[in-house]
């Protein structure tokens, strides 16, 4: 008997070499953050160490921006299972680097540690992203993405718990230099398991013009419209995650009166929501495209977070918002944390229908330049989401006025996703997974007519 596609070996090792680099990725930013503010880690140069943790937020997004024009040349040159397992071997190395960074307590360092794993991870995902198609049939593209995206979204709380907790123990930095180093040999270790994957574009000429080639990497995403449009669609998702992740403990302190172990309870929520929709999207699609459900998730989390808006003057007047369990012990509070469960969820199944899409739609010859180009996207987007948030911070609106935007947001794009729907003959349909069942397409129509077998639909 055939065994589920997450254990398979042409998918598990892949699905744990996500996992465990978001683990280190989010472990060691929590650990820095943590160690910063409360004095574990010493931060030169800064007259307030709390003013270098924006540094420590921006790094991502910053690294993302310069090597993702690279990194998606990479990965359409190179064969896809070796250029994995030497990224995950650099990851290795920088994990060595951040556990002398610990024992020393340098925070400039390690600071320097974290902006170049933000660049490993830069290189990691178009790779990644790029080989999917080449491990899974287009039909199984849903599947595999939801399960990447569940694992991922664990691995995110698992991360955040563990170098937030690590590191605030009498000997804690020991624990977390332990933790990373360990994780990142485990997730080299799974890339060795990997099969084969032939490289798109072997003889590509690379370019290392970072400014240059970034817009034309951008060139690639658009290039095709059945490419860039989910591609934009994925990268509204980390304009609210952005958005989300940062506002979401402002709303919880300022809006509530909760306490900071209750805003961090509300986000490991976030990120669990998120994860259950991956899968739900996974369960739903099954050898469909499942783009239908990226609307639904749109219009569903939209209406969620609009409730939660709502919800915030019934929850602030019980006056019992400051812990978690006080919070859930009277039905406002109840509804609240099921809002935000449901919203988080509606975008994770709004996530990964879009996601298949781009890898499936995506020629071979430039996948990899194309997905880096959504890369980019993200990166844009997400700096916009912060933007958004520090316009709310920076002005008389509220954070509950935050989510009442974010859910304005999302119906205006749900709006979008309607029109295209109504405006396509096909709706919803997607011809990269083939014919309609007991429909033909025209070359096999044609064939057909002429005498000739139809085509089989690609797998």
């Amino acid at each position: 008997m055939r065994a589920p596609l997450l254990f398979q070996r042409r998918y598990f090792p892949l699905w744990l070499a996500v996992s465990l680099g978001a683990f280190n990725d989010n472990m060691l930013r929590q650990a820095l953050i943590i160690g910063i503010v409360y004095g574990g880690v010493a931060i030169a140069g800064f007259s307030d160490p709390a003013d270098a943790i924006p540094v420590v937020g921006a790094a991502f997004s910053a690294a993302t921006l310069v090597c993702a024009s690279a990194a998606g040349q990479i990965a359409e040159r190179f064969e896809s299972a070796r250029l994995l397992r030497r990224i995950k071997l650099v990851e290795v190395v920088l994990m060595v680097l951040a556990a002398v960074g610990f024992a020393l307590k340098a925070g400039l360092f390690l600071m320097a540690v974290f902006v170049a794993m933000s660049a490993q991870t830069a290189f990691f995902n178009p790779a990644r992203a790029a080989a999917m198609p080449k491990y899974l049939h287009p039909h199984e593209l849903v599947r595999g993405n939801a399960y990447c995206s569940a694992g991922m979204f664990a691995a995110v709380v698992a991360g955040l718990l563990a170098g937030g907790v690590l590191i605030a123990m009498p000997g804690g930095a020991a624990f977390v230099a332990g933790g990373l180093v360990l994780a990142a040999l485990l997730s080299w270790a799974a890339t060795l398991l990997l099969p084969e994957a032939a490289a798109d574009a072997p003889s590509l000429r690379i370019r290392w013009d970072p400014f240059g080639q970034t817009i034309r990497t951008l060139r690639f995403a658009f290039a095709e419209a059945g490419v860039w449009r989910p591609l934009a669609g994925v990268a509204f998702f980390y304009l609210v995650s952005t958005v989300t992740t940062i506002i979401t403990p402002l709303y919880a302190i300022e809006e509530l009166g909760a306490t900071g172990a209750t805003a961090t309870a509300l986000m490991g929520l976030v990120a669990i929501g998120a994860g259950a929709g991956a899968i739900a999207a996974a369960s739903v699609a099954r050898r469909r495209s499942g783009l239908g459900l990226s609307f639904v998730g749109a219009v569903v989390a939209g209406s969620a977070l609009l409730a939660a808006a709502l919800l915030t003057g019934p929850v602030a007047a019980t006056g019992a918002s400051r812990t978690l369990g006080a919070l859930a012990g009277h039905w406002p509070g109840l509804a609240l944390i099921a809002c935000f469960t449901l919203s988080s969820a509606s975008m994770g199944l709004y996530l990964v229908p879009l996601q298949a899409a781009a890898q499936r739609r995506a020629p071979p010859g430039r996948r990899a330049r194309a997905l880096a180009g959504g890369a980019v996207l993200n990166a844009l987007f997400a700096m916009t989401g912060a933007l958004a948030v520090f316009v709310v911070t920076a002005t008389r609106l509220t954070p509950k006025d935050g989510l009442s935007g974010l859910a304005l947001m999302l119906f205006a794009l749900a709006g979008y996703m309607a029109l295209r729907w109504l405006a396509l003959p096909q709706g919803l349909y997607d011809e990269a997974l083939g014919p309609r069942r007991g429909e033909a397409s025209e070359g096999a129509r044609a064939q057909t007519e002429s005498g000739e077998t139809p085509a089989r639909a690609a797998r």
